[in-house]
């Protein structure tokens, strides 16, 4: 009870009090009209206590809000239903309706907003999405085409008010006409140069010299791919790496690649992304490495399937024009990886000769090394196989790109050494680039003999004053 009850229990104590002093001095005028008005009194206080405190326990039991403990709710939003159902034909809808189990967030995972989920195809511009709490309504800015098959699809990201978000596309297929074409075409997306997936690359296709109407899908975390529902006929298809996510192709900075398809049921076509320069590459850094090597490196790859020659390449002079003969050319990968297995085995040839106690316990060292990290990776290798036999989930492997990596780097052998501290050029003749075209450069470099520090130079004593 607050302090603002107190004063009514105090007057109905003393009523009770004075109706106990009526009943035993007998029944007086002024001892039953006392009576009276402490009963009035006691049965209003008992009436107000019974009713405030039949208040507080309703207002207990009835409390809104989640009783603590709950269960949190670590579930994405789940799709209830597709509006027109999915394969449905000869729609006249205006829209496409997604109702899930729950509020939907209008920022998604990922993404700048709901319309970067959505990807209806084919698309003759942008799409309008509605938000609609646990439902998102889907409509192009003009309308469905007449007699054409669409596939709407909400790429994984969208989320609940939580931040739970779905990890796989919501997809559905209807069409306006009276068939849905079954024509797929299915691939990889690479980036070429860094040999690796394109995850997220934009795939378009056009029919024709309709260049308008675009059938549309996304690349998976896997570089994989499907264009679905095609008609049957020529395509021209495209990946790129929508790095800005305009849904525009910006040749000058983003990587591409296109193919024409004949596609008659379905067909498989993968795409190296690569950055289309209308220049062919030059060299943008040469190093002597000693007299008779040289480590060159170009601003931008070469055609794996056009490597440099020794006949593209001219050393000379830059005083009176004296060439130099290039005697090899190697790939930088390669000539390192010479390089490494030539150290390992001085290495190891000069541990062997060493015949001192102190050569014994290195080679007893390294060997025990050796098969330490033997051991090593045939438990690594044991427990792999385990963990993939008790592991019931189909798992498989990432693709790998088929076309070999393209070059930027190379390392030439010289016929004859060079001159410390003669600056020469190096003429590189039609390095052709990814996109196929090609330049004639040249750089300057210069080499130097290193220093010689003569170490068994004994200092001479100095002399005390």
């Amino acid at each position: 009870m607050g302090r603002a009850s107190r004063p009514a229990e105090r007057e109905g104590a003393h009523a009770v009090r004075r109706v106990k002093i009526a009943v035993t001095r007998g029944p007086t005028r002024s001892s039953t009209l006392a009576a009276t008005r402490a009963g009035t009194l006691a049965v209003t206080l008992a009436v107000t206590l019974a009713v405030s405190f039949g208040a507080i326990l309703t207002a207990g039991c009835a409390a809104p809000g989640m009783p603590p403990g709950g269960r949190l709710d670590r579930s994405p939003p789940r799709l209830l239903s597709v509006t027109p159902d999915t394969g449905a034909v000869n729609v006249r809808a205006r829209e496409v309706l997604f109702r899930f189990d729950e509020v939907v967030s209008e920022r998604p995972r990922g993404a700048q907003g709901l319309d970067q989920l959505i990807v209806v195809s084919p698309s003759d511009g942008p799409v309008n999405v509605d938000w609609r709490r646990d439902a998102l309504a889907i409509r192009p800015r003009r309308s469905w085409r007449a007699n054409t098959a669409y596939t709407v699809t909400i790429l994984p990201g969208l989320s609940d008010l939580q931040g739970n978000a779905t990890v796989g596309p919501l997809q559905t297929e209807f069409s306006t006409g009276s068939v849905i074409p079954r024509g797929a075409i299915r691939g990889v997306a690479f980036d070429w140069v860094a040999q690796r997936v394109a995850s997220g690359a934009r795939i378009e296709a056009m029919i024709g010299a309709d260049t308008i109407l675009k059938y549309l899908a996304a690349a998976d975390t896997s570089g994989r791919f499907a264009l679905a529902n095609l008609p049957a006929g020529a395509l021209l298809v495209r990946a790129y790496a929508d790095q800005n996510g305009n849904r525009v192709l910006d040749g000058a900075r983003e990587s591409w690649d296109s193919a024409t398809v004949a596609l008659a049921d379905s067909a498989r076509r993968d795409f190296y992304l690569f950055a289309h320069d209308s220049a062919g590459p030059r060299p943008s850094n040469v190093t002597a490495v000693d007299s008779l090597t040289l480590r060159v490196k170009f601003d931008k790859p070469l055609d794996p399937s056009a490597p440099l020659a020794a006949s593209q390449l001219v050393v000379r002079r830059a005083a009176d024009s004296v060439r130099t003969p290039v005697r090899r050319v190697l790939r930088a990968a390669e000539r390192d990886s010479l390089d490494a297995a030539r150290t390992r085995a001085a290495a190891d040839s000069a541990a062997r000769a060493d015949t001192t106690e102190a050569g014994r316990r290195a080679r007893t060292r390294a060997d025990s090394a050796r098969a330490a990290a033997a051991r090593d990776s045939i438990a690594r290798a044991q427990m792999a196989a385990l963990v993939a036999a008790r592991d019931t989930v189909k798992r498989e492997p990432p693709p790998a790109p088929a076309r070999p990596a393209p070059l930027s780097e190379y390392v030439l052998e010289l016929a004859a050494p060079l001159v410390s501290g003669t600056p020469m050029h190096l003429e590189v003749q039609d390095a052709r680039g990814l996109s196929g075209a090609s330049r004639t450069s040249q750089a300057v470099f210069v080499w130097r003999r290193p220093a010689v520090r003569d170490s068994t130079a004994a200092k001479a004593p100095e002399k005390k004053p």
